[in-house]
């Protein structure tokens, strides 16, 4: 196994390998239960307002000033991760859920 400061890179053409399709859905499951569970102040949001705050609060956002004068907080992008850098930022987000909101979650996703 790498060491963790080792970046994942395709033997072919040592480009950094993204993220699988398994856990791309495994991620996308996660943030549909925290959507269907966790309710702030018993609101529901949607899986994309989630996938924002999750990015926002593990990847960073920064301040992006539009044309007409406005600032809006970006969040990071999950897309710019490589498979360990995603791994250890689902793990993040699951954990935040379960341990902190009792999120239950099945751990099996079929792809």
């Amino acid at each position: 196994m790498a060491s963790k400061a080792q970046v994942i890179r395709c033997p072919t053409c040592g480009a950094r390998r993204r993220r699988t399709s398994k856990a791309n859905a495994y991620y996308w499951a996660l943030l549909h239960a925290i959507s269907e569970q966790v309710k702030p102040l018993g609101e529901q949001f949607s899986v994309e307002a989630w996938h924002a705050w999750a990015k926002s609060r593990w990847l960073g956002a920064s301040d992006q000033r539009l044309p007409n004068g406005k600032v809006i907080v970006v969040p990071a992008s999950s897309s710019d991760l490589d498979e360990r850098a995603f791994a250890e930022y689902t793990q993040k987000v699951e954990a935040w859920a379960v341990g902190e909101r009792g999120v239950i979650f099945e751990r099996e996703v079929e792809v």
